[in-house]
């Protein structure tokens, strides 16, 4: 009995032999053989078949290669079909976007801004050599405020903790093509901020990145066009290299809005991007956060004005001594500008300093910009204060006066300043900070309540500098209107608290209410307000009128009106009800502590309202040393 598998092969060898590939097919089964001759004669029959198609192992070498060249072209042709895709969308491909017409077109010496996300079409950068320059109002607007040029005396000022750097005109600071310049590396200093070169190209151009967003980022999975737009018949503005990591500013169906690292941006055909994360944007920290100084008290606040308009006057602090007061800080009106070189009126004493010492009461004297005859407040300020020579003889000359006096603080109170004078007027108070630090001052800055008007006032800067910032939360209705209403409704009184914590912490916040009233007469249609009435005085114009005011919630005060010789008299009462009001709004924003205008105008039975107010220090700061940016700054005062 011998053994054959399917195919009729005798033995195992000679299975190998003529089909080793289908050994996992083979399948001997049982034959019985009758003559032994037939079997000789077959293989016989095999070997000479064998050799005629090559000899032993012809066949099985045939059967090897065949297979192994199939899987070849099977393979080149894959490739040949994929891989082709991705070299297709790149065939024909040339840059031959206008980049230059991205930044609104580019002139010789110009190049453009990419800042963030956004091509800048309206602002050029300048080059001088390898060097690039960014316009000083530009700078200002979009990457650093801080910066000041004195353009009267030619010089960048930058005001840090330590004290304020000098740049003069020439290398880092110049006009090119008309246009004042600071340059990139000046610029790069005191600005925390990413930024990119690309000078060699046709069209130059700068990426600067100061945004701290969150944002959807992927690499690119091949070699691929940056095209202009979501088309790819549309220009190119650059190949972006396998791997190349991308900002996906807006993903779309077929193509997504990208942003490349070197800043253009631009759409790239979705398939060509992978590994999707979302990251945010963080502070590169080549700058530090710069940290002013500042002092708070572990108490509230509270702050009287007294206005002293001569050296007599001075002594009126020993009547305010002798009231049973809360009051904690008096201010003085000692100080006015008085000429447009930075020259002050001097008021101070010494004697009152002592007597408020001893009744454990600070002393910040007033500043003012509108007091001293011939002086005017718009005009003259902005000449004084526009100068860095004008400036710091102004300081000077404060701050060592305070100094001799004795007293503890600096109070400004600079009013009906001009918008151009904005920007000088916050440096003023940058240099003021420190030289009232330096001497151990404390400095505080009057302000309006926040208007369209008065947004140049730089509350900011105030609050980043200043120990305290002051709201003068009062002529809602003053003597220039020409509609009667209160002095200080609950809602004007509100509304700039709110306004003015949008840039200073109320840990420096200090409000300030009125002792005063308003007295209105309407005759023939016109209206005027006759004169500012203290507290005791209003209520008793009412009273011997026969009229007994009543409550106006919409204003939070009481008002009452008569007929007096022809006229509507009208009057919103300032008083111990609606003192209670305005200080119970003021519990609720946790300010450092309140100012009132003016000592002597008061009714006293105010006075336990507000000792009320002041002992409630459940939100107030403790003593510390600190600092926070803002910006603003104004007074108070008839």
């Amino acid at each position: 009995m011998l053994m054959t598998c399917a195919e009729g092969c005798f033995t195992k060898d000679e299975c190998d032999t003529i089909h080793p590939m289908r050994l996992d097919d083979r399948d001997f089964d049982d034959l019985e053989i009758e003559d032994i001759e037939t079997v000789k004669k077959r293989v016989e029959r095999r070997k000479r078949k064998g050799k005629r198609r090559g000899g032993k192992g012809g066949t099985a070498l045939i059967r090897i290669l065949v297979p192994v060249i199939l899987g070849v072209v099977i393979l080149a042709c894959l490739l040949l079909v994929f891989g082709r895709g991705s070299l297709d969308d790149l065939k024909g491909v040339k840059l031959n976007a206008d980049i230059a017409s991205l930044f609104g077109g580019l002139e010789d010496n110009e190049a453009g801004i990419i800042l963030n996300d956004r091509y800048e079409t309206e602002n050029k950068a300048y080059t001088e050599g390898n060097r690039v320059f960014l316009p000083y109002d530009y700078t200002r607007a979009e990457l650093n405020d801080w910066f000041y040029y004195d353009e009267n005396e030619g010089i960048v000022l930058y005001t840090t903790p330590e004290g304020t750097d000098r740049t003069e005109l020439g290398s880092d600071a110049k006009i090119i093509n008309g246009v004042f310049c600071l340059s990139s590396e000046l610029v790069r200093k005191y600005t925390d901020l990413e930024y990119r070169e690309k000078l060699d190209a046709e069209a130059p151009y700068i990426y600067i990145r100061n945004s701290r967003d969150k944002y959807s980022a992927a690499v690119t999975a091949k070699k691929t066009a940056l095209y202009l737009s979501d088309d790819k018949k549309s220009d190119v503005l650059s190949i972006l290299e396998k791997k190349d990591k991308v900002r996906v500013l807006d993903a779309g169906n077929e193509f997504s809005r990208v942003q490349a690292g070197d800043g253009l941006i631009g759409y790239v055909v979705n398939k060509s991007l992978e590994d999707y994360t979302d990251e945010e944007d963080t502070a590169p920290g080549n700058v530090a956060e710069m940290e002013f100084p500042a002092t708070h008290f572990n108490q509230k606040i509270v702050l009287g004005w007294h206005q002293v308009m001569n050296k007599d006057a001075n002594q009126g602090v020993y009547d305010i001594l002798l009231k049973d007061s809360s009051i904690n800080v008096l201010s003085p009106t000692w100080y006015s500008l008085k000429d447009t070189e930075g020259a002050i009126t001097d008021l101070s004493s010494a004697e009152y300093v002592q007597a408020a010492h001893e009744a454990g009461k600070r002393v910040w004297p007033v500043v003012d910009n509108f007091n001293c005859t011939d002086f005017k407040s718009e005009s003259g300020s902005f000449e004084v204060l526009s100068h860095s020579s004008k400036r710091q003889i102004l300081i000077e000359s404060l701050v060592s006066s305070v100094k001799e006096s004795g007293a503890d603080g600096i109070n400004v109170d600079f009013e009906r300043l001009t918008g151009e004078t904005g920007v000088s007027f916050a440096q003023f108070i940058k240099e003021l900070s420190l030289a009232s630090h330096a001497a151990g001052l404390i400095l505080s800055v009057d302000n309006y309540v926040p208007e369209a008007h008065s947004m140049h006032y730089y509350r900011g800067v105030q609050g980043r500098v200043a120990d305290y910032v002051v709201i003068m939360g009062y002529d809602e209705y003053n003597a220039a209107s020409t509609e009667a209403g209160p002095v200080a409704s609950l809602d004007f009184v509100e509304n700039g608290i709110e306004k003015t914590l949008m840039e200073v912490d109320a840990s420096k916040l200090i409000n300030g209410l009125p002792f005063y009233s308003r007295v209105w007469e309407t005759k023939n249609g016109a209206v005027e307000s006759t004169h500012a009435a203290p507290m005791s005085e209003a209520s008793e114009l009412l009273s011997s009128h026969g009229v007994t005011p009543s409550w106006d919630d919409g204003a939070g005060c009481n008002y009452g009106e008569y007929e007096s010789d022809g006229s509507l008299v009208r009057i919103w009462l300032e008083d111990e009800e609606s003192m209670n009001a305005k200080l119970s709004i003021m519990d609720g924003y946790h300010l450092a502590g309140a100012a009132f205008w003016k000592l002597g105008l008061e009714d006293e039975s105010v006075w336990d309202d507000i000792a009320a107010y002041a002992a409630n220090n459940a939100h107030s700061t403790d003593d510390a040393e600190g600092a926070a940016p803002q910006d603003d700054a104004d007074g108070a005062a008839e």
